[in-house]
């Protein structure tokens, strides 16, 4: 059996016109909770020493949506650029795990990307 997950790192375009208070910012995202209203958390972390949003949520199919595709689990980590006011980074994981999104194994991957995320660090390099 095969384990599939994607990672992704992205700029955000937040907050480039008016410098707005990360933790303003971080508050808005984690009010406006999960994405398409799912079940999920939505809090503030610290990530390289920063306030950062962490999402946590499952993302099922659409009506509509192929059938063969899988239900994914999904964290998206929302973080300020620290010394460049309105500059946002995205770093998004997805698996469907081993096919249950609530298995042990789910989990595990879950807790590596947290690990993995947890080691990132600003350079001014």
């Amino acid at each position: 059996m095969g384990i599939s997950f994607s990672f992704i790192v992205a700029e955000l375009p937040i907050g480039r016109e008016h410098t707005v208070p990360p933790e303003a910012v971080i508050a808005r995202l984690a009010d406006d909770g999960v994405p398409g209203g799912t079940a999920g958390t939505a809090g503030t972390v610290d990530v390289a020493g920063a306030p950062a949003l962490r999402r946590a949520y499952r993302c099922a199919l659409d009506e509509g949506e192929q059938q063969a595709a899988l239900p994914t689990r999904r964290v998206d980590y929302v973080i300020p650029v620290p010394v460049d006011p309105g500059r946002w980074i995205s770093i998004n994981f997805s698996t469907p795990g081993d096919g249950d999104v609530d298995s042990e194994l789910t989990d595990v991957l879950v807790e590596l990307f947290d690990a993995v995320v947890g080691t990132f660090r600003w350079s001014d390099e």
